[in-house]
């Protein structure tokens, strides 16, 4: 299986690395929700399991005060022996007020990297990596399904098969109000055969539309001036009548490079699939780390979309979050948020009234390893104090995703590691108590 170096890097420096406590920053710290664990089933019989920690765990809300979570995993059976790495998916229901266990998704013996979008309907629609097994010449391809309304999936399909389209990975998916989707992701078939065996990371970023019960041909969005100039972790949202894109470049001929040369965005009128602008510089690596797993990006329903980015020198990483205004040729200026040991993989989605909710990692090492996260109002330039989400829970809690509810609260979902173990738990914390 290709690693990422960037992510791994970023993984250890959070999760291994010896825990930092910088002064002077001043740290909310309200009493939360009590949080969920998310089981996980296999043939009707719960499991203990051990999460795939490279890949973030993914919760989507739904009309009737559901949600779905999405994570990876290997389940434990029989004497500890661990099952392969499969893509699960868990159900909140909002009738029992519980998740139900999670169960894999359709596929092969490797899945991971997931997008998922919940339509007009209440469906929730999901793009995949899958991968056969880990054979030598075995690549993961984007696969789609959807729920069935039954408790299953529709039979996954291809979305853009190819014989030189190499690993297929890191998609982002959105929906139109008329139900049509757009999707985003990796992809090596603009790459020289040689290049494309050779290392994973030699890729170009992809976009197609689902119309009609099927997915168009690919457009190539990114550009490459030179050889080994690639592209990465492309994320889109949806700005009215367009589409915007970003993602980010780097340079080098190693599996994945640490840090980003620079961040680029594009956008595309929706009804014309192939009228992807020329790539701009969106940020540039100047003397720190950024890019990657750094970058986030959120359609705000109000109008326009949302950025969130770190930059990290040494044991300190600074968020900062910029604005798009609808329609807008040109991003808002940075609006700073928090600094310090802390901001690491952020994860960002945005209200209805255009309020930003912020979520990250906490610290690094291996005692002191939190969810934070951070709001802030709309049209504002001060950020609600940063607070801790995860205060009294044992061992390590990292890499959350959030997501707003119907009721307008926040869900989040997070990996846990207890102390001197593997991560062994996804935890779920509903309306957490966060202040603008």
């Amino acid at each position: 299986m290709p690693t990422n170096r960037s992510h791994a890097a970023l993984l250890l420096a959070v999760l291994t690395a010896v825990a930092l406590t910088l002064p002077g920053t001043a740290v909310a710290q309200p009493t939360q929700p009590s949080y969920d664990v998310l089981r996980l089933a296999e043939d009707g019989t719960v499991l203990p399991y051990k999460i795939w920690v490279e890949w973030t765990p993914l919760v989507i809300t739904t009309p009737d005060n559901g949600a779905w979570a999405f994570f990876s995993a290997q389940a434990k059976r029989a004497n500890d022996a661990l099952g392969s790495r499969r893509l699960y998916a868990a159900r909140f229901d909002p009738n029992l007020g519980a998740w139900l266990p999670a169960t894999a998704l359709p596929g092969g013996e490797i899945q991971f990297g997931p997008a998922a979008v919940v339509d007009s309907k209440g469906v929730v629609h999901v793009v995949y990596s899958d991968r056969r097994n880990s054979d030598k010449g075995v690549y993961s391809t984007l696969s789609y399904t959807r729920a069935d309304g039954q408790g299953g999936w529709v039979a996954p399909t291809p979305v853009a098969a190819d014989p030189n389209a190499g690993h297929q990975m890191m998609p982002s998916l959105v929906a139109d109000p008329s139900d049509r989707l757009y999707l985003i992701w990796r992809d090596q078939r603009s790459v020289a055969a040689d290049a494309r065996e050779a290392v994973s990371a030699n890729a170009d970023i992809f976009a197609s539309d689902y119309v009609d019960g099927a997915w168009s041909a690919p457009t190539q969005v990114n550009q490459r001036p030179a050889p080994d100039v690639n592209a990465a972790w492309p994320h889109l949202a949806m700005d009215g009548d367009r589409l915007v894109a970003v993602w980010s470049v780097y340079q080098g001929t190693q599996e994945e490079q640490v840090v980003a040369a620079r961040v680029e965005w594009s956008s595309r009128p929706l009804a014309d699939q192939k009228r992807w602008a020329a790539p701009t510089s969106l940020i540039e690596r100047e003397d720190s780390a950024t890019g990657g797993r750094l970058v986030d990006v959120a359609a705000n329903p109000a109008g326009g979309a949302v950025l969130i980015y770190g930059r990290t020198k040494g044991e300190t990483n600074a968020l900062f979050l910029r604005r798009l205004d609808p329609g807008a040729a040109a991003w808002g200026a940075d609006v700073a948020l928090a600094a310090g040991d802390l901001g690491y993989l952020p994860n960002l989605t945005v209200g209805a009234d255009g309020t930003a909710y912020v979520v990250f990692t906490h610290g690094h090492g291996s005692t002191a390893v939190d969810v934070g996260a951070q709001v802030l109002p709309p049209g504002s330039d001060t950020p609600g104090a940063e607070v801790v989400l995860t205060q009294g829970e044992e061992g390590l809690q990292a890499r959350a995703s959030v997501n707003i509810g119907a009721d307008g609260k926040p869900w989040i979902v997070y990996m846990h590691q207890p102390p001197n173990g593997d991560a062994n738990e996804i935890r779920s914390l509903r309306g957490a108590r966060l202040s603008a």
